[in-house]
């Protein structure tokens, strides 16, 4: 992996600058612990062993190089926030070497922008790549984004798109919540300041209210003025159809969706949303139809994919819902939506001990990244343990998880929030 800059996680690593970065700010980190660092990352998935490791960091056969490679290690697992026992990043192959297990990216930089023309080419590709929504695409648009911003630090729809790339990560849990709650309020407050008559930068603060200030009336008169401001802006009917559905307004939702499509049809992202609302409508045959049309567009397409399993559940197709629901989770980067899904699916179909193999399956995806109480909620539904779920889901409400956003219109929880007046500060704000 012969890259200069990489990312993974939270952190950047900058090997020409021999520099680590958390969340944009630099971390110290002593030369040997950098190295092993930077030989992992350029064999990522692959042991690196203890006698390669000798070899670059200690070349002088004589000296014994056991307890210095051991500190080593140890000092750059603490600077990255983990242990032995509990690792996010670095896999310990005892008496071999070491394995670097989490996602690593490419930064991609692209040449500085000369002209509007290539601000403007560059903050579409930022968009292309955001609506991808992969989590090697949500990097490639940030990416993309800030360099729009080296070269103008006016571009307000730049500071838009870092605002909703940023929100996005909430939801895909790609950043932390908190992380991508901080950036996503810093850049729509300066989409705003640079561009307050633009429709993009009232979208990108419609969202954060809806995600993270649970503000939905103020959310709902952003998305009123963006329209005002732009009628014919697809994103912003998309967006606000996002709104409505997860308002429980259905009907309202699937107008704005199919606005959005009739703006912009070739888009996977409102396509495939489109299939997401007619299934929270109750359409789920025509959520199928939806998806496989998205499916033509793009094969390997993981929003599709996955609402595709889900509506295939609620037409009791479960064989078929398992098998989409798998294929999105092969192509999702480790999202644990889908795996959340299948359990769900696993312990409706009466499945049980797969559907608790998907528990344990959360749970180690939980040592490398953030995963939602919501989607244990969704497992523990299935199986039919409401206590269970409504615990778990009553964390993600104190916690005020991103997740939540489809928390009362989930068909899969219908049942389970007559039972008890769950995420009372939710419920009311929606």
């Amino acid at each position: 992996m012969s890259r200069q800059k990489v990312r993974f996680a939270e952190f950047l690593v900058d090997f020409s600058q021999h520099e680590l970065r958390k969340d944009g700010v630099r971390v110290r980190l002593q030369h040997k612990p950098f190295r092993i660092l930077e030989m992992l990352l350029k064999q990522p998935g692959e042991l690196v062993s203890r006698q390669d490791l000798a070899r670059a960091l200690w070349p002088d056969a004589h000296v014994s190089f056991e307890r210095g490679l051991n500190t080593a290690v140890n000092v750059l697992r603490q600077t990255l926030g983990e242990s032995s026992q509990e690792c996010r990043f670095i896999e310990t192959r005892s008496g071999l070497g070491y394995r670097f297990i989490a996602p690593v990216e490419a930064v991609i930089e692209p040449p500085t922008p000369s002209s509007s023309l290539n601000l403007h080419e560059d903050y579409l590709k930022g968009r292309y790549f955001l609506n991808k929504m992969t989590e090697d695409a949500l990097w490639k648009a940030i990416a993309y984004f800030e360099s729009v911003l080296a070269g103008d630090p006016r571009y307000a729809v730049a500071y838009a798109g870092l605002a909703d790339a940023y929100c996005q990560s909430a939801l895909t849990a790609s950043t932390h919540g908190e992380n991508a709650a901080q950036k996503a309020r810093d850049y729509s407050a300066a989409a705003l300041q640079h561009g307050p008559v633009l429709a993009e930068s009232h979208v990108s603060l419609a969202r954060v209210k809806t995600l993270f200030d649970w503000d939905w009336s103020g959310a709902r008169a952003e998305y009123l003025h963006a329209l005002e401001l732009s009628p014919d802006s697809a994103e912003a009917r998309r967006a606000y159809a996002a709104f409505l559905s997860a308002s429980a307004s259905p009907a309202e939702a699937l107008v704005e969706s199919a606005r959005a499509l009739v703006l912009d049809p070739l888009s996977c992202a409102i396509c495939a949303e489109h299939a997401w609302h007619l299934y929270l409508a109750g359409d789920f045959q025509g959520a199928v139809e939806q998806c496989w049309k998205v499916l033509t567009l793009e094969p390997a397409f993981a929003p599709a994919q996955h609402t595709l399993g889900l509506a295939y559940q609620q037409l009791d197709m479960h064989e078929e819902a398992i098998v989409e629901l798998k294929n999105a989770d092969h192509i999702s980067s480790d999202h644990p939506a889908a795996i959340g899904a299948l359990g769900h699916v696993y312990g409706a179909a009466g499945m049980p001990g797969q559907a608790r193999e998907m528990l344990h399956e959360l749970d180690r995806r939980a040592r490398r990244r953030h995963v939602s109480p919501y989607w244990y909620g969704l497992v523990y539904t299935g199986l039919g343990e409401s206590a269970q779920a409504l615990d778990v889901l009553e964390k993600a409400c104190r916690q005020r998880d991103p997740a939540l956003l489809w928390l009362n219109v989930d068909p899969r929880l219908a049942s389970l929030l007559t039972s008890r007046q769950l995420c009372r500060e939710l419920a009311a704000a929606t």
